[in-house]
């Protein structure tokens, strides 16, 4: 029993031995992986936070040796920190720039200036001291807008109205037995007929337009007043490029009997869309109501109501007591009464507001291609001026930096870098003058196509308005 107690635990302390040995190789190991880990430059978490003062297997070397090329460390910022053009010239002034200019000031500080620098470092110096101040002229190209922009507000009665308004004019004509007279061998009717196709073939072409005739039933005889009087009709309704219906639509209309102009006038509401905007109503009538009507009050309330109306009256050889009559109508309807007395004086009044409106086209035409050149103009100036005295400063920079070259060369040694530094004061000037060159020209010739495309815009709506309106008058 003894014996077989020593047994184990001899074989214990064999055991644990063997462990214990285990654990130190293990640990030995462990510090060996260590070390090779310390040593792999591919581990970022044990990369050695000092660089040694020189490596040449890796070419590194410490920032701080003052053997570093000054030139070489200027060309790496360059690259890191390359500028714009504009960038370039948008740099504060020099200390000696524009009227602080002083040149013997300028050499003592030159005198501060260390006798070892590279030409790039004495270009900055000299930059810092007298560097003109492009700013005002480079922010005027940057910010400069080359748009021409004309709007001028064009005449009421379009050819064509903008989609926002929409115009309703009505048409009423007289068609009581007095219009049978005849002036000049031509019934009034006949006259009226003729003028009023006339003048609707002129209306802008998306107008809406309406043609009602009043009296034309029954005839002038007492028993039939009543029927006559309640007698008014729309014949046509279209649009103003439909007119030639229109003609078509008068041929059965005779003259016959009474003069409802009131319950004419109140049927115009029923013609008119509740989107109109703008609303007229042309009454061509040879004479006064006669239906016992009141004419005047329907036409205020027309001009008053929700769709405001005007009211106009043209007096076909008219007496003068129905022109006092009718006149207070067309002044209530906010209108005006014209009074004709023949066929050609009756297309005259309806062609006038044409021939008005051709006259204001012309003049909106003329304005614009005179505003639109003044705009041009201007904005050219304003180029070739910031052009030329960027242009200026650069040649007046140039002067003062080859003069405090020429300054540095004769105090300076046979290694002073003067044909470099030569070198980079002319690319100086030419940079600043060629950016004013070329960007005075890009802006001047976009001003001068923006401003000759408005021009020739405005000339052309203008002529074709005129154009059109002479053509429909002319018919």
């Amino acid at each position: 029993m003894i014996r077989r107690l020593l047994f184990i635990f001899v074989m214990l302390i064999i055991f644990l031995a063997g462990c214990s040995k285990q654990e130190q190789s293990d640990l030995t190991n462990q510090n060996a992986s260590n070390t090779i880990q310390q040593n792999d430059p591919e581990n970022i978490n044990s990369f050695p936070q000092k660089l040694p003062d020189s490596d040449p297997t890796l070419g590194i070397q410490n920032p701080s040796d003052s053997d570093q090329d000054p030139q070489q460390d200027s060309e790496q910022n360059d690259t890191q920190t390359a500028l714009t053009d504009e960038e370039r010239l948008l740099k504060p002034p020099g200390s000696f720039a524009g009227s602080n200019y002083d040149e013997g000031k300028v050499q003592a500080a030159l005198d501060q200036l260390p006798s070892n620098l590279t030409a790039d470092q004495y270009n900055d110096e000299l930059l810092l001291l007298l560097a003109e101040d492009y700013r005002p002229y480079v922010t005027t190209f940057m910010n400069f807008d080359s748009e021409v922009r004309v709007d001028n507000e064009r005449p009421e009665g379009k050819i064509t109205l903008p989609e926002s308004r929409k115009l309703h004019v009505s048409i009423l004509l007289d068609a009581s037995g007095s219009m049978k007279a005849q002036i000049n061998g031509k019934s009034k009717m006949d006259s009226a007929k003729e003028a009023i196709q006339s003048f609707a073939d002129q209306l802008p072409n998306n107008a809406e337009v309406s043609l009602r005739v009043y009296g034309h039933k029954g005839t002038g005889d007492q028993k039939d007043k009543q029927a006559s009087c309640n007698s008014t009709e729309e014949i046509y309704h279209g649009q103003g490029d439909q007119t030639n219906q229109i003609k078509a639509a008068l041929q059965g209309v005779k003259p016959s009997g009474w003069t409802p102009i009131a319950n004419a006038l109140k049927s115009v509401k029923e013609d008119i869309n509740p989107e109109t905007t703008d609303s007229v109503v042309y009454v061509v009538s040879d004479g006064i109501e006669t239906c016992g009507g009141n004419p005047a009050q329907v036409a205020k309330e027309l001009n008053q109501s929700k769709v405001k109306t005007v009211v106009n009256i043209i007096g076909f050889a008219v007496d003068n007591e129905g022109q006092k009559l009718l006149r207070q109508v067309a002044a209530s309807g906010g209108g005006e009464f014209t009074s004709v007395n023949d066929d050609e004086a009756l297309k005259n009044v309806l062609n006038k507001a044409y021939d008005q409106l051709r006259g204001e086209w012309t003049r909106w035409k003329e304005k614009g291609e005179g505003d639109a050149n003044k705009q041009k103009e201007q904005k050219q100036g304003e180029i070739n001026r910031a052009r030329e005295t960027m242009q200026g400063l650069a040649n007046k920079e140039n002067s003062h930096l080859l003069a405090a070259l020429k300054y540095l060369e004769t105090k300076n040694d046979q290694d002073f870098p003067n044909t470099e530094l030569s070198q980079k004061v002319n690319e100086r000037k030419g940079f600043a003058w060629g950016y004013a060159r070329d960007t005075g020209k890009r802006l001047y010739e976009a001003v001068t196509k923006n401003g000759n495309q408005v021009y020739g815009d405005i000339k052309d709506e203008g002529n074709k308005n005129i154009d059109d309106l002479t053509n429909k008058t002319d018919r």
